[in-house]
């Protein structure tokens, strides 16, 4: 049963910044440029009908909103407030809420933290790490770099704590910047939850490459980037920081059940509300080209129901277990679930691919799996019969899958875009 817990709300559909990376504005879609500049309260009584109908029908007993763009803030004070008043109305007894706002944190002041502190919203913040790392990418209109106003907005914002929760920080990762150097400058500036991304990339947008004599410019620079950041995160006994994706990965190393995008096997339950009302799978998507997440649906006139049954919504909702030949043979699989699924696309298979991040997955996997097993007492591992796989005999796996000539069942359904 394909049900939703999660909307991820387009309430402002421009922006202050102008990041280089970005997926809404600069990677090939220009569809915001015909939508609302805000969401109208015609489109939010309606889509928290939607949200209604949908806990009462399927159970959900706890949903998300989660306020984006753009950037949100643009939206205003009173949209929130309005908002958030219906929604608690509109709600109560029906579902416990969850509000996070995730800003530029440009915008942020001490008006609007107090504000988001009375109304129970949490706050996540975007920042890149150092200011010679943030400004690569993260610039403004006029080419300038975000770094100082960001910062200036996460130090407000971390004199809250909303439902005992500091603000949570993403960042892209920066395959020419120093992993141990944006390490310690997350923990210099007192961040303690925080959020790696790979840049949005895929088969026909591929990811940046490192500069020339770059430590990390093998055939694997994001695993390499990755793993050096793990095991200083890993080994680090004083104050060490919350990265959640990799706390998310060693949990499903452990055997428990994790719901992400990124890692797993478990189903996606998130929708994207765009300011019209439009509902989409995933916004990310949006890099695949221009009005690929387009699936014509409307909370005006469609239910949540209806929206998760169109074809790209439903491939996004099981995309850890739709999967390519090459994925379905791989050992670590129902770690990495397939990988990120915007990252999966090419115009010339659909999502019939592996991630373009693929080697690199497999190899931080396989170090992060093998790392925890190190910490394992030998004759517990020797009982269970337990030993580690090298990125080298994962890789040799894969050749002899794919000289098998076995196809993925979901082929033709992955090539369908």
């Amino acid at each position: 049963m394909l049900k939703c817990n999660t909307l991820v709300l387009k309430v402002a559909s421009r922006c202050n910044l102008n990041c280089t990376y970005c997926y809404m504005y600069n990677m090939g879609d220009s569809t915001y440029r015909n939508q609302p500049k805000v969401m109208s309260d015609k489109v939010v009584e309606s889509l928290l009908e939607r949200v209604r109908n949908h806990c009462q029908q399927y159970g959900v007993a706890s949903f998300n909103f989660a306020f984006h763009g753009g950037e949100p803030l643009l939206a205003g004070k009173e949209f929130f407030i309005r908002f958030i008043s219906k929604a608690n109305a509109m709600l109560a007894g029906v579902a416990t809420i969850t509000y996070l706002v995730q800003t530029n944190g440009t915008l942020l002041t001490r008006e609007w933290c107090e504000f988001f502190d009375t109304w129970g919203v949490q706050i996540g913040v975007s920042l890149d790490g150092t200011p010679e790392a943030n400004d690569q990418y993260r610039i403004d209109h006029a080419g300038r770099g975000s770094y100082r106003q960001i910062i200036a907005g996460l130090k407000l914002a971390q004199q809250y704590t909303v439902k005992n929760s500091q603000p949570g920080v993403l960042s892209v990762v920066n395959i020419d910047a120093d992993p141990l150097d944006i390490y310690t400058h997350f923990k210099e500036i007192g961040v303690n939850n925080i959020s790696f991304l790979l840049p949005d990339s895929n088969f026909d947008k591929l990811p940046p490459a490192p500069a020339a004599g770059s430590p990390f410019s093998g055939d694997t620079p994001y695993a390499d980037w990755m793993i050096r950041l793990f095991d200083a995160w890993f080994f680090d006994d004083k104050s060490r920081l919350t990265i959640q994706y990799f706390r998310k990965i060693i949990h499903v190393i452990l055997g428990r059940e994790v719901v992400s995008e990124l890692v797993g096997t478990a189903n996606n339950e998130v929708l994207v509300i765009e300011t019209d009302g439009s509902i989409e799978p995933l916004d990310v998507l949006k890099i695949c080209g221009e009005g690929f997440t387009k699936n014509n649906a409307n909370v005006l006139s469609h239910e949540l129901t209806e929206a998760l049954n169109t074809p790209l919504a439903n491939l996004y909702q099981l995309s850890h277990t739709k999967i390519c030949a090459k994925c379905a043979a791989c050992p670590v699989s129902e770690i990495c679930g397939g990988g990120y699924l915007p990252h999966r696309y090419s115009s010339a298979n659909g999502f019939n691919n592996p991630s373009v991040y693929c080697n690199d997955l497999l190899k931080l996997i396989i170090h992060i799996q093998n790392r925890v097993i190190s910490q394992l007492p030998q004759d517990l591992l020797e009982e269970a019969g337990v030993t580690m796989l090298t990125y080298e005999e994962a890789l040799q796996i894969l050749e002899e899958a794919a000289t098998g000539g076995e196809g993925s069942r979901f082929a033709e359904e992955l090539e369908a875009y």
